[in-house]
């Protein structure tokens, strides 16, 4: 299934946006993925061709899992990262599925190394595969210290799985996800002390796994905390002013030094951190209004613990933005016609967008799902919009209303309402459950995926 899918996915995904990235990050995998299978084949050949007999090819299929760990790991670094050009090539969304992917196959080989070594050196030695295992971890090497990380490892992967994510809190998931760095730590030193790199006798094995773990991390510590931390000095964010947009929605204007100068493009995120006690976490929200020299907008719904406090943020709080992020921008349309389609407190990426777009006077039209008529967000504004360049504006509220569509956005409204949306590029966002139905919709009226743009913001 996954070959299937990737075979499928490939080309559009290369042909999409920035093809020369793509091929080139593809490129990358494959040439250290061969790197490693010849260090592999030089390091273990011994056990799998000249004596596989006696559990040696377990040892050298052992070896193997465990250096496919690492260099997994290494990509997963890479993707956790939040570095601005692997980050814009992939796409928010893309990058998730693979960090889910590569996550479940780094437990796969992590649990399959140390069982097919044990095997193996069990069968050799003529030892129980208990005191084979326990030998491991008195006697050898780093390897107790392996095994704790790699225990850490499957505990933030058991985490990490859908039915047990949608029970843990955002802020604990987050903090228990920092414990990998850990993980990966104690694994690393492992991996320098023993196996194929260590064995072999050409010397540059042993700096290539130096240069590659090494740049994974300096990209992270640069990306992840460098740049954030450079952007709070040089611009010193802090609150400007916090608005009630709906009964249940709120603004945070931000502002700071020479703020004109720090730039980001419509429909983009960031991570925001609040330094002001009870709200320090760092949580993901979209930029409500398009880049101007006065201020930065974010506007958040009280849906959680912390997002229900955001009215109590003081004015001159300081704030840290690691951003911008993502791909939900105007540049990956393909068609000069563009139907934006919103639920809930997912209108905030598309406010900024079309506040953006009326500059250049585009055809637009716009669907907004909404609960009721209070739950609006951002009325006001999209009617002085209007005022200035009229464009559509269908709302269509779950609960029933005179005046305005009612229900679901099924494909009888997208076609009644829309009657051209063929030829236009659709920007969609909103709670995953209303996306994930929306999506099937368009794509059962036969729109192209290549035409449809949207990223789950969903932990």
């Amino acid at each position: 299934t996954i070959i299937m899918k990737f075979y499928f996915e490939l080309p559009e995904w290369l042909t999409n946006r920035r093809p020369r990235a793509k091929l080139f990050w593809l490129f990358m995998f494959v040439i250290n993925l061969g790197i490693i299978f010849y260090i592999w084949s030089n390091g273990s050949s011994s056990y799998y061709i000249t004596n596989p007999d006696g559990g040696n090819i377990y040892i050298a299929l052992g070896r193997l899992t465990g250096l496919l760990t690492q260099y997994l790991i290494v990509i997963q670094v890479f993707l956790i990262g939040r570095i601005t050009f692997v980050e814009q090539a992939f796409g928010f969304d893309r990058m998730n599925r693979i960090h889910r992917l590569i996550g479940e196959w780094i437990i796969v080989f992590l649990v399959a190394h140390p069982l097919l070594l044990t095997l193996g050196n069990a069968t050799a030695n003529e030892y129980s595969l208990w005191n084979q295992f326990a030998s491991f971890l008195a006697q050898w090497e780093d390897v107790f210290l392996a095994f704790i990380g790699s225990c850490i490892f499957i505990y933030v992967a058991a985490i990490s799985y859908a039915f047990v994510r949608k029970k843990v809190r955002y802020e604990l998931w987050y903090f228990l996800h920092l414990a990998t760095y850990a993980a990966i730590v104690l694994v690393f030193f492992h991996e320098l002390n023993t196996g194929d790199i260590t064995s072999t006798v050409h010397s540059w094995f042993l700096w290539y796994w130096y240069i590659i773990n090494f740049s994974a991390f300096a990209f992270v510590i640069l990306y992840r905390f460098g740049k954030p931390l450079w952007n709070a000095f040089r611009f010193k964010f802090r609150v400007m002013h916090v608005a009630l947009e709906t009964k249940d929605t709120y603004s945070v204007y931000i502002t700071g030094k020479n703020i004109a100068n720090f730039k980001y493009k419509s429909g983009q995120y960031a991570n925001i951190t609040f330094l002001q006690g009870g709200l320090w976490f760092t949580h993901p929200f979209s930029f409500s209004a398009e880049h101007n020299d006065a201020y930065i907008r974010f506007t958040m719904k009280a849906l959680g613990d912390y997002t229900k406090r955001l009215g109590e943020l003081k004015v001159g709080t300081h704030v840290i933005l690691d951003g911008p992020l993502g791909l939900f921008i105007e540049e990956t349309s393909k068609n000069e016609k563009l139907l934006f389609i919103a639920g809930g407190i997912g209108i905030t990426p598309i406010r900024s967008m079309i506040g953006d777009i009326m500059r250049r006077k585009k055809d637009i039209i716009m669907i907004y799902a909404a609960r009721t008529v209070e739950d609006i967000a951002f009325r006001k504004e999209f009617e002085l919009f209007q005022a200035k360049q009229h464009f559509p504006i269908h709302y269509v509220l779950s609960a029933p209303t005179e005046g305005y569509e009612s229900g679901f956005l099924d494909r009888e409204k997208l076609v009644r309402l829309v009657p051209d949306f063929f030829e236009r590029d659709v920007y969609l966002c909103g709670p995953p459950p209303m996306m994930a139905a929306t999506v099937e919709n368009l794509k059962g009226l036969g729109f192209k995926n290549m035409n449809l743009h949207y990223e789950m913001f969903s932990f």
